[in-house]
């Protein structure tokens, strides 16, 4: 398998992965020592324990989150980035927060770093 087809049974598996609430499946796919910026402007977070404690953060403020793939992938090399949306829900109230991924990988297909372009001022109610 070529590293584009690895790239995008990764991000494949990441979007599934964090729909489903498998937190050690989505931690699995990161290499050892990647980054996480999200939202970019935020602290980086890396390593798996960090990567996971965003994880836990972001999964504690809602009852559940599905991401959703609007456009893409497109991959170049190692590289992919992607639209997709973001559906959070918290008791009765459901919003989409759209979102742009950008990512590096390793030739394992792994996530060497992983950016996310979005705002709070972008997230609107379902």
């Amino acid at each position: 398998m070529g590293i584009e087809d690895k790239v995008r049974a990764t991000v494949t598996s990441y979007l599934a992965t964090f729909s489903a609430g498998d937190r050690e499946g989505w931690l699995d796919l990161f290499a050892p020592d990647a980054t996480v910026e999200d939202p970019v402007g935020t602290d980086v977070r890396t390593g798996r324990e960090s990567i996971g404690e965003f994880w836990d953060i972001s999964h504690s403020m809602t009852e559940r989150i599905t991401l959703e793939m609007v456009q893409g992938p497109g991959i170049c090399g190692n590289q992919a980035a992607f639209a997709m949306e973001a559906h959070a829900e918290v008791g009765d109230s459901k919003f989409i927060a759209p979102t742009i991924d950008v990512m590096t990988f390793d030739d394992d297909g792994r996530i060497t770093t992983m950016r996310a372009f979005w705002g709070a001022g972008d997230a609107h109610p379902a």
